[in-house]
């Protein structure tokens, strides 16, 4: 996955208020899609329910074994032990990172994660803005030149205009690929804007779109800014 092209499912997933339907919904995405990754919206399985906040948190701990069992690479968030955490799966969990910046009603139930940090996914560099986090720019700047950077969010719509400006000046000032998905609860759009700020923004349910990571790479040499 280190070079050429790359076929990346956005899914702009629509939650029920039925768990495991929603689940399901997402096992069969996966295990149907013919792209190489797929990245589904924050907390697409439950929504911020916090009605049933106990609930939630176990069907969290749930979904992750199931989720685990799945062959092919794909991100989202999930709800356990209070915290909402960025899963990549590939042939089981291979990372996860709780949300660090909470907004409004979630500073009242979750407990605060980790700073969104790089990690290495099949050979690259990569790093997760969970939804608010993507509004704080120290983490822009310690992810300068990185490979992928996934963007998970429930954002508001009525401030989506704010999410698809935010994700553009991204892609541009780390020269990173960006791919963000948005819960269709709120707003479905999601976006892949490469390190020259071109792409696509997409607002049906699932598409798929191409990456080709080697551009990045010549864009980098070509706008020098200091980015090895």
């Amino acid at each position: 996955m280190e070079n050429g092209e790359l076929r990346v499912e956005l899914v702009n997933f629509k939650t029920s208020k039925d768990y495991e339907y929603n689940l399901k919904r997402v096992v069969e995405t996966v295990e149907n899609s013919p792209a190489d990754f797929l990245l589904f919206p924050e907390v697409c399985l439950t929504g911020f329910d916090y009605e049933k906040w106990n609930e939630v948190n176990l069907f969290g701990e749930y979904a992750l074994k199931e989720l685990s069992k799945l062959t092919k690479p794909f991100a989202l968030t999930l709800i356990y032990n209070n915290k909402n955490y960025f899963c990549l799966f590939d042939s089981g969990l291979k990372y996860e990172r709780a949300k660090y910046n909470l907004f409004g009603d979630e500073n009242r139930y979750f407990e605060i994660g980790s700073k969104p940090e790089i990690f290495e996914f099949r050979g690259l560099k990569c790093a997760s803005l969970v939804c608010f986090e993507l509004r704080f720019l120290e983490y822009w700047q310690s992810f300068r030149g990185v490979d992928i950077i996934f963007v998970p969010a429930r954002w508001g719509k009525e401030r989506i205009e704010h999410f698809k400006t935010l994700n553009k000046a991204l892609s541009l000032s780390t020269q990173s690929q960006v791919i963000s998905v948005n819960s269709a609860n709120e707003y479905a759009w999601g976006c892949s804007f490469d390190a020259w700020g071109d792409g696509v923004d997409v607002s049906s349910e699932r598409s798929i779109v191409f990456i080709d990571l080697d551009k990045n790479r010549k864009i980098r040499k070509k706008l020098n800014i200091g980015i090895s």
